[in-house]
């Protein structure tokens, strides 16, 4: 597959703050406090990428790379051949369980591994990230963080630099390598494997082998890596905390009441999965599947979360539109339109075919941020909630530094 072409590479099925904290504080009583019963975390984390304005993510993209050649990744995930028992979109998927390592003993290799799993009668890879040493914490969080169509892993962290930031902080980081570099996510048998069952299996393998946090999963996507993330989620329901969709494209059609945190970021000059919907045609087996307008696909999710209220909207001077649902004690729904945003994630390395690359903020930083604000799953943000200063003070002022 031509990483280079929008159609294939970036779709695929998707195919690409102590002053400071201080200053936190003083700012986030003073501005935003009025609008947190409105908004929810969605603003407060959008009033740190206009405060802030943070170097590129991914310089260890290339680290990350040298020490996966190491390990000896692939360039391809598998051989293409369709996993047996291929489901439909609306199947729930169970994550395989055994002893936690956590109860055994068993430790995560420090470092960066590459992984397999049998899943059917198919071996899967991914691509692993352990903090070395491992933090004396206790249990383990993890991200998720999926490829684009037409991608690897090793090009997700290099746009992303989100394994070389993320394990700094003590993340866990794995990256699924996709068959043929793409998804899954219509869950089709003639589209390819049951890519939901081998995001379960990971799991389940990743619990037994260390000591992991059961509440603590999260998952970033670029494309139809965004939404091989919600599919998982939605199949896999009460798995994953949050989710940071970049340039997604669908919400499952069957989405029984999510109660993962989702936050898209899309690009208002999106080419391949436009806001509204469209977009370029899907070569076959996709043929069938269509980009989705955000606000309708989200406003569906926020729904099926059983959030009633309407959606709100805020304008962000020089960063774009934020769109949310926030009701109390429900999972925060929000998207954000970037100015000057393809399908692309924003700060990453340029890549002209796919649209403009944002660059007034981070990705990285905002998916992390997210993440640190929903820190387990089942935390939502409702009309009492405390403060910017309370919720979100020390997330910023380590990530101002």
């Amino acid at each position: 597959m031509a990483v280079r072409n929008p159609a294939s590479r970036g779709r695929g099925l998707s195919t690409r703050a102590g002053a400071r904290a201080s200053a936190a504080r003083s700012r986030g009583n003073t501005v935003w406090l009025p609008l947190v019963a409105a908004l929810g975390v969605l603003v407060l984390l959008l009033w740190y990428i206009l405060a802030h304005q943070p170097s590129h993510p991914a310089s260890s993209g290339g680290s990350l790379g040298a020490a996966a050649a190491k390990a000896g990744f692939p360039d391809t995930a598998g051989s293409g051949a369709p996993a047996a028992g291929g489901t439909g979109a609306s199947a729930v998927v169970a994550v395989p369980t055994g002893p936690s390592g956590c109860q055994t003993g068993r430790t995560l290799p420090g470092g960066v591994t590459t992984q397999t799993v049998t899943v059917g009668s198919v071996k899967r890879t991914y691509l692993l990230a352990v903090p070395q040493p491992l933090p004396n914490t206790g249990p383990l969080p993890l991200i998720l963080n999926f490829h684009a169509a037409g991608e690897s892993p090793l090009q997700a962290e290099a746009d992303t630099g989100l394994a070389g930031t993320a394990t700094k902080r003590g993340y866990v980081v794995a990256y699924p390598a996709g068959v043929s570099d793409r998804w899954n996510v219509s869950r089709a048998t003639a589209a390819g494997p049951d890519d939901v069952a081998f995001i379960a299996a990971l799991l389940g393998d990743l619990r037994t082998r260390g000591c992991m946090a059961d509440n603590k999963v999260f998952a970033a996507g670029l494309g139809d890596g965004a939404d091989m993330a919600v599919t998982a989620s939605c199949a896999m329901p009460g798995r994953i905390a949050a989710i940071v969709s970049v340039a997604g494209s669908v919400v499952p059609a069957s989405c029984p009441s999510p109660v993962t945190n989702l936050f898209e970021i899309h690009g208002a000059a999106d080419p391949i999965s436009p806001w509204d919907g469209g977009g370029p045609a899907r070569t076959a087996p996709f043929a069938a599947v269509t980009a989705q307008p955000v606000a309708d696909r989200l406003g569906r999710y926020a729904q099926a979360t059983g959030c009633a209220a309407a959606a709100a909207s805020q304008q962000l001077p020089g960063l774009g539109a934020l769109t949310s649902w926030t009701c109390n004690g429900k999972p925060d729904v929000g998207a954000l339109s970037v100015i000057g945003g393809g399908h692309t994630w924003p700060q990453a390395p340029a890549h002209p075919d796919l649209g403009p690359t944002a660059a007034t903020f981070s990705a990285t930083v905002v998916s992390l941020l997210y993440f640190q604000s929903h820190p387990v799953l089942g935390s939502v943000v409702s009309p009492t909630s405390p403060s910017l200063a309370q919720s979100l003070g020390g997330a910023l002022g380590a990530a101002g530094n």
